[in-house]
């Protein structure tokens, strides 16, 4: 409660009312019930009670016992003190026993009071004189009421979720459903060419199978073959004789293993086997030419001519 002078009609109005702002109306109904009891409280106050009654009037006095008991008796509840402990150091009760709340009030340094509430019983409104009234209802029926909207408020909300899952769920089926078709059809696309390509790269290729196999036929028979060298191999050195043979004949002479008739028009074909016309020609077969002596030791001898 606040500190000032209207703190014990604070902390009944915060147990009374459920407001401590209402203080000034706690107070008010207070000294009304003390003026119209004045025979009775008269006898405990010391000086005048109208004098009294005019000071405790002012917002900013403090209350005391007298108006404990006065509240007491007004809201027909027990008044119960507390200070620094569990159990109330004084209690004023009201007119007639019941089994109300009482109105617990705490008081601290000897000059201020709060107010002291039991979380688990409801005591605003108890002591108003209200007819039906039965203290926590307003507070269930507020419960109630906060509840059912906070389960409507959800299930809106959930309801608000579902459609917007719903939503994102077919348009994301709707984006999967046109890439596939997408994809599909540019597969098509790929296979047609890919099928029209066929046929043209076959005979392409048949063309080119065709004009490479005249061109090697073309090219194998302008080739002349190639002549075997004479030289020794390395791996077989004694097949070749380390002196150079003869030379094969070209493919246009005549065959080397028959020289040449000695009558055949040459240089000594004419006049030959006459008197006075020379020695007969020689043919050796190291040198595969006519001479007119032998080349070698190895050539035979040319024949005698005799005159006549």
């Amino acid at each position: 409660m606040k500190e000032d002078g209207a703190c014990l009609f604070r902390a009944v109005a915060d147990q009374v009312y459920g407001d401590q702002d209402m203080h000034e109306v706690v107070r008010k109904h207070c000294m009304d019930y003390l003026m119209k009891n004045a025979d009775y409280f008269s006898n405990y106050v010391t000086e005048d009670f109208t004098t009294y009654i005019n000071r405790k009037r002012k917002s900013t006095c403090h209350g005391n016992h007298i108006e404990m008991q006065a509240m007491a008796e007004m809201y027909n509840r027990p008044v119960e003190v507390y200070q620094y402990g569990t159990e109330p150091i004084n209690t004023f009760h009201g007119i007639q026993h019941n089994e109300d709340e009482p109105i617990r009030v705490s008081y601290h340094r000897n000059i201020h009071y709060n107010s002291v509430v039991n979380p688990n019983k409801a005591t605003i409104g108890v002591g108003l004189g209200l007819p039906s009234f039965k203290p926590g209802l307003a507070e269930q029926s507020l419960m109630k009421s906060a509840i059912k909207t906070s389960e409507e408020s959800w299930i809106e909300q959930q309801m608000l979720e579902d459609k917007k899952r719903a939503t994102d769920w077919e348009a994301t089926n709707e984006a999967i459903e046109e890439q596939v078709a997408r994809e599909s059809y540019l597969q098509w696309l790929r296979d047609q060419e890919k099928q029209a390509r066929q046929p043209r790269k076959a005979s392409a290729t048949c063309s080119s199978a065709t004009a490479a196999a005249a061109s090697g036929l073309e090219e194998w028979s302008g080739r002349s073959p190639r002549p075997r060298s004479a030289a020794p191999s390395p791996e077989h050195p004694g097949l070749h004789p380390e002196a150079p043979g003869p030379k094969p004949p070209s493919p246009g002479a005549p065959p080397a293993g028959k020289p040449p008739s000695p009558c055949a028009p040459g240089e000594y074909s004419q006049g030959w086997g006459r008197v006075g016309a020379g020695p007969p020609p020689h043919w050796s077969p190291c040198t595969l030419r006519w001479s007119a002596a032998p080349s070698c030791s190895r050539c035979p001898p040319p024949p005698s001519v005799s005159g006549g």
